[in-house]
């Protein structure tokens, strides 16, 4: 492909070497100064480059985007302290979008895009040069690049929908010319392209790290990362059996993990493995097997929500601490410890809030959770979360004693205990007692995916799949259809996308006692309320929803629905519906700036024409 984009956008040029990270992968010294005669002759250059990758991402402006573009435009969060003097995140709230907002500036992922393609260019001539950098290792950095680059061209074409795309390193001014905007479904379709002919050589795993706070298998691109960017890029594209294989290789890799590793004890938790049904265990495990009783698999592997007599662990494990569970696909890790700011997810805490003055939010986000969200269990509304004993509601979300307001614990707070209450006057059977993070901490590590994640696509990909209306099989008089040996028929993808999403909620399920089952086997689900393959569909988003809260998925996931149907009908109501009238007002206009140096850049119609605009493409 001809090289050419706006400089301006994409420059990433040799000399943005100031890198800093965590773990033994990221101990090695950044070049202060550089240069093509001193630069690309062993393998520590690539190990440089690739540092610097992964540090761009990690960048204020990168998480920002990832909060703003995946999670802001939907039904999980609202304005929240003093956002009205953050014009461009209340504006973006209101859905008055301008393309004079700093979040339609894409800057931060085209920065990594080009540093990606400079990588997979280079490696070649430096394995020709440092015969310790093997042709193998070559293959594998080119993979994990690719993987980068190809989830920074998802997230701008689920952002922007069509966007420039081009694969070839722009390394000098000349290079850097203008560039017209590809389709967005052509793009997906080359990303699924690329990432099959990478995904066999890249790393299955890493060797173990020395750090507590880095984990290269969950904390660098893995053949797993890739596995689950395929899957969600073929589910975004229809392709759903794809996206069932994908997922598979992921779900797979987990369970073989769990056998090495977690099994009877091996991760010093119970030796009971198995949570089937009403089925409890009698003490803490670090990793169990989920499964529905009816389930013939061996079940899925995840972390349960109890240890002892408190909840959740799952949680804690996941977003707390260290993060890098055994659930993680790839985080982003951060560093910040007490009054280093050295790595800092400084977006989450601008965003979600820290509990420490920051862009003077006074501790808290300036998004916070909707009203709908944070008060769907206090009032018994039941829209979100169907019952008072969801881990994730409790967990998910700081809170006053009223939940008059809330905001994300995800992201920001160190732990959540869940425990019940004794207080007859409280109006929810359990309270939070959470760890939050002290001042100048803000050192959240950012979840791209998680296994939970990869199981719902899976399961949301089987319901497509499907190919009847009903999990039990009926003839054309409605009669449940049985085989030659008296046995119902049931359409196995309905049947295994159920045991996904029962693996999924159960393992959230919260029991006033751990020697006492009922309110498991009250509240679990129960196939009979969704025998139908629009139930499964509409129960399988509303899992997602409240399993993925503020990770960035919502918006996503509602763009997705509407791709898929060709209808706005999914967009929520408290976003402005007048201002969403056709499929161009679900992404983010062009940046002015970028309008200007992209002459091969055209507005989308729908903001070319808007007043807010001044009818940019008629003036300029």
């Amino acid at each position: 492909m001809k090289r050419n984009i706006i400089k301006s956008i994409v420059w990433a040029g040799i000399a943005c070497l100031s890198l800093s990270s965590c773990g033994d992968f990221l101990e090695i010294e950044p070049k202060t100064f550089v240069s093509e005669d001193n630069f690309w002759n062993e393998k520590t250059d690539i190990d440089n480059m690739v540092i610097g990758t992964y540090t761009k991402m990690q960048s204020d402006a990168f998480i920002r985007r990832c909060i703003m573009w995946g999670e802001a435009r939907g039904d999980n969060t609202q304005d929240g302290l003093d956002c009205t003097k953050q014009l461009d995140i209340y504006r973006t709230l209101q859905e008055h979008l301008l393309y004079t907002n700093q979040f339609s500036n894409w800057e931060p992922f085209y920065s990594v895009i080009n540093q990606c393609n400079i990588i997979i260019a280079r490696a070649p001539e430096v394995s020709e040069k440092d015969p310790v950098y093997t042709q193998s290792d070559v293959l594998a950095t080119q993979a994990e690049m690719s993987f980068l680059r190809d989830l920074c061209y998802f997230y701008l074409v689920r952002a922007f929908k069509d966007v420039p795309y081009y694969t070839d390193p722009i390394q000098s001014d000349e290079e850097a010319l203008p560039i017209a905007a590809t389709s967005g479904d052509e793009i997906v379709k080359a990303l699924i392209a690329d990432l099959e002919s990478v995904v066999g050589n890249a790393l299955k795993a890493y060797p173990k790290d020395n750090s507590s706070r880095y984990n290269s298998n969950c904390n660098r691109a893995t053949q797993s990362a890739i596995y689950a960017l395929l899957a969600d890029l073929c589910l975004w594209d229809g392709q759903y059996r794809k996206c069932v294989d994908y997922s598979q290789k992921v779900i797979d890799a987990k369970l073989q993990d769990y056998h090495e590793n977690y099994e009877n004890g091996k991760g010093g938790g119970s030796t009971s493995t198995v949570i089937s049904g009403g089925v409890i265990l009698s003490s803490s495990a670090n990793v169990s097997l989920f499964k529905w009783s009816e389930d013939t698999s061996e079940g899925y592997p995840l972390i349960p929500c109890f240890s002892g007599n408190s909840f959740g662990n799952d949680f804690n494990n996941i977003f707390g601490g260290y993060g890098n569970s055994f659930e993680s696909i790839f985080e982003l890790a951060y560093t910040t410890q007490g009054s280093d700011s050295y790595l800092s997810n400084s977006a989450c805490g601008a965003l979600y809030g820290n509990h420490y003055v920051k862009d003077g939010n006074a501790g808290k986000g300036f998004l916070t959770a909707t009203d709908e969200l944070m008060s769907d269990l206090p009032n018994k509304q039941y829209r979100i979360f169907d019952h008072l004993y969801d881990c994730r509601f409790y967990a998910g979300l700081t809170a006053d004693d009223n939940y008059s307001s809330a905001y994300s614990a995800k992201f920001v707070n160190y732990g959540q205990d869940v425990v019940a209450t004794s207080d007859s006057k409280s109006i929810l059977p359990y309270k939070v007692t959470g760890s939050v993070l002290g001042s100048n901490y803000s050192d959240r590590n950012w979840i791209f995916y998680r296994l939970t994640d990869v199981m719902l696509m899976q399961a949301e990909a089987l319901i497509e799949l499907a190919a009847h209306d009903a999990y039990y099989v009926v003839d054309e008089e409605g009669n449940r259809v049985v085989d030659e040996d008296g046995n119902v028929v049931i359409d196995q993808d309905l049947k295994r996308a159920y045991c996904l999403i029962y693996a999924v909620n159960r393992r959230s399920i919260m029991a006033p006692s751990l020697n006492s089952s009922s309110v498991v086997t009250t509240n679990e689900l129960k196939i009979n309320l969704y025998g139908y393959k629009a139930l499964l569909r509409t129960l399988c988003m509303k899992e997602r929803r409240r399993e993925l809260l503020f990770e960035g998925k919502r918006w996503f996931d509602i763009l997705r629905y509407c791709h898929r149907d060709g209808t706005l009908n999914y967009v929520p109501s408290k976003r402005n519906a007048a201002k969403i009238v056709n499929a161009e007002a679900l992404y983010w206009p062009y940046n002015k700036n970028e309008l200007i140096n992209n002459p091969l850049l055209k507005q989308k119609a729908f903001y070319a024409n808007s007043s807010d605009e001044g009818n940019y493409s008629k003036t300029h």
